[in-house]
């Protein structure tokens, strides 16, 4: 096994450590900025290729000094300069420093940023930062617990943490509230934007005016009067941007942001900044399931701040199941990494509500998932028109970890439309070929979003797509009129998040992946309500418990920095 040096990018480029990409920003800065010296070049790379891993920085600390593969699936051994050299190669260079006048910026903790990710990162924590320091709403006591004691009664110890955390986001700018499926995140949504108006008619104040956003449509449709983050910042017809932004701001007493560990940090910036600094903030989310798909773990990262805890509530307490189902004692299993219960609730068949399917081989597995695949869309291949087809899409899905190879999404949707299409065929009655599409872009005009879920119809040669719109009504499209869209009876875990089914067939791959992580195998798990399906390597699952995946950024350290600055300010 070679062992490469982390600054011979020419090599390393060859040898796939870095993409296109990586090797092709590095040059560019090497021309701009006349930069020779390689350790420089390999950090642009790095860079880049952090950023394309879902990282915000490249942390140095965490790297220097140490001999690594080049990747999980990369066997490539590389050895990395100790901190000293590295940072030191790094602050001579013209291209890097500790503001943004440079592409690359640099900051005392060793951690390396292209100079627009460290923009954003500094934003966000200056934005969150003055609403935290910000004085307190005057709460007024008894008032308040004469109106909560209706939703809270007495005695009822398992909603103390939900009735915390509506005391707060009442009477404080800023509250995080986390929890999984089942345990009052929408519960708790419902009572603020129920108690907010009681509390204003009583005080004699004009009503507050709530907003509710959320990062795709079908988390929006959960919220009354919910919005996507997108619709209601209004983007730009020519050109980036949106319409509601920090000159030009939103007007909203009461932000509330479902989902909110969906959301990349470019995103999450542009909608703190397009609200005013007096604006109630509350942002809901599962700090332990899939991050966004793009750059930064932040709704995470700002529950493990110190310096938040009297702002950030964790609800613990399902109340679908009260801790008795598999699927919840499975997710529990898989969150606390305890590898000894994960394997006895898989092998047990002790719930229900949860199957294990060893893979055996490829044979075995293909027929495993016929038989399931259906059972599962049976119903659903069995609708006489759009209408029934819709009102069963959520019955059931198949959840893969990749869209390509092996057991991807690709390969399983094909299964599925063999498998419907020759139910569709066996019967008296001809029925038209129905398709679950997912829309994979946004179309304003249309009212079409990233994520939201419909069916396709074939039927007399004419093929039309239909949706449920926020308002549950049904909207009917042409073909030619649809965004960019896949087929859906699979698709991976990552676009998952923000559903949930009845049934979930989750698909996990046969060999090491290094998508294959302790958060994709939580989401998964709990994207299902009442039965998951898990066809899978066991050791290989095991092995995804132990992963602790940690995407790098400065968000902790900075908002800590700064939250601990305005307390001392203020003593």
């Amino acid at each position: 096994m070679k062992t490469y040096i982390a600054f011979e990018i020419e090599s390393l480029h060859k040898h796939d450590v870095f993409s296109d990409l990586d090797y092709f920003f590095a040059g560019t800065m090497a021309l701009a900025f006349n930069e020779k010296n390689p350790l420089v070049l390999v950090s642009c790379a790095l860079v880049s290729k952090s950023l394309s891993e879902g990282h915000i920085c490249l942390d140095l600390a965490s790297t220097a000094g140490s001999q690594k593969p080049a990747s999980e699936t990369n066997p490539l051994v590389l050895k990395y300069p100790d901190l000293e050299t590295w940072t030191q190669a790094l602050k001579k260079s013209s291209m890097v420093s500790e503001g943004l006048h440079t592409p690359l910026v640099l900051d005392s903790t060793g951690k390396l940023y292209l100079a627009r990710y460290f923009d954003f990162q500094n934003r966000l924590t200056d934005n969150i930062s003055r609403r935290v320091s910000l004085s307190k709403i005057p709460m007024e006591k008894t008032l308040t617990d004469e109106i909560l004691k209706d939703f809270f009664p007495s005695g009822a110890n398992h909603l103390l943490p939900q009735k915390n955390a509506v005391k707060n986001a009442l009477y404080n700018k800023f509250t995080l509230i986390s929890g999984g499926p089942g345990t009052g995140k929408t519960f708790v949504i419902g009572i603020i934007k129920t108690v907010l108006p009681l509390l204003s008619k009583k005080k004699g104040q004009p009503i507050q005016r709530i907003v509710c956003v959320a990062s795709t449509g079908k988390a929006a449709s959960k919220m009354e009067e919910g919005s996507t983050i997108h619709s209601a910042l209004r983007p730009l017809v020519h050109g980036p941007g949106f319409y509601f932004n920090q000159k030009n701001p939103l007007n909203a007493d009461i932000l509330i942001v479902d989902e909110a560990s969906m959301i990349d940090l470019p995103l999450l910036v542009r909608l703190l900044e397009a609200v005013p600094l007096e604006t109630n903030i509350i942002m809901t989310g599962d700090k332990h399931q899939l991050t966004s798909i793009q750059a930064g773990a932040v709704f995470s990262d700002l529950c493990a701040v110190d310096e938040l805890y009297t702002h950030t509530f964790t609800l613990d307490y399902n109340f679908r199941s009260q801790g008795k189902t598999g699927i919840e004692k499975l997710s529990k299993a898989i969150n606390e990494k305890n590898i000894q219960d994960f394997e006895s609730l898989l092998l047990s068949h002790d719930y229900p509500d949860l199957v294990f399917e060893n893979y055996h081989d490829a044979k075995s597995v293909m027929t495993t998932l016929q038989n399931h695949i259906t059972e599962g869309y049976g119903p659903f291949g069995n609708a006489k028109n759009e209408e029934e087809a819709l009102s069963k899409i959520d019955d059931f899905r198949v959840l893969c970890a990749h869209n390509k190879g092996d057991y991807g999404t690709l390969q399983i949707n094909h299964l599925c439309e063999k498998i419907l299409r020759s139910l569709n065929n066996s019967g008296i009655e001809e029925r038209p070929f129905i398709r679950a599409v997912m829309v994979n872009s946004n179309d304003y005009k249309k009212g079409l979003f990233n994520g939201d879920t419909g069916v396709m119809v074939e039927k007399n040669g004419k093929t039309t797509a239909f949706f449920k719109g926020l308002d549950d009504k049904l909207r009917q499209y042409r073909y030619s009129d649809l965004p960019s869209h896949d087929t859906a009876f699979a698709i991976t875990i990552h676009k998952s998040q923000g559903s949930e089914f009845d049934s979930v067939l989750m698909v996990i791959p046969d060999r090491f992946s290094p998508v294959v992580t302790r958060q994709l195998l939580y989401t998964g798990v709990t994207r299902a309500k009442k039965k998951v399906i898990l066809i899978g390597n066991l050791d290989i699952m095991k092995a995804a418990i132990r992963m602790n995946t940690k995407r790098h950024s400065g968000i902790q350290e900075s908002l800590g920095k700064k939250l601990e600055s305005k307390y001392f300010e203020k003593k």
